[in-house]
């Protein structure tokens, strides 16, 4: 398993990412290649509440994304893995089938099902 701190450094080099932040779901940081990453950890636990909330009452399992689409077109993505969120500010010139395969892969990589923890705080 990899460590939060060569998770992010993993994720923030994948083409097409201009940022990005891992939190646990108690809303503990646990890195980030972002600026302000209290404002993005706030949206990211709040929307992440409000999408288990609307796949309990659809009947759905397992949610791959979240997105929040923003003027600037650096969109934001929450990705979440077993008791952390992934939070990635994508580059407005990427191609985001890319981006979020390469994200996809990544995630999977550090995990044998579809929750991946990273490990310690490093």
């Amino acid at each position: 398993m990899a460590t939060a701190k060569d998770f992010i450094a993993y994720v923030d080099k994948v083409d097409g990412v201009a940022g990005c932040l891992l939190v646990r779901e108690d809303g503990v940081l646990f890195g980030q290649s972002l600026a302000d990453p209290e404002i993005y950890s706030t949206l990211m636990l709040i929307g992440s509440g409000r999408a288990a909330e609307v796949m309990s009452c659809a009947g759905f399992s397992y949610c791959r994304h979240l997105s929040f689409s923003r003027k600037n077109k650096r969109h934001f993505y929450v990705f979440p893995i077993d008791k952390f969120l992934l939070g990635v500010v994508q580059r407005s010139d990427c191609c985001v089938p890319e981006m979020l395969e390469s994200v996809y892969r990544l995630i999977s990589r550090v995990s044998t099902s579809k929750s991946a923890v990273p490990q310690g705080e490093d």
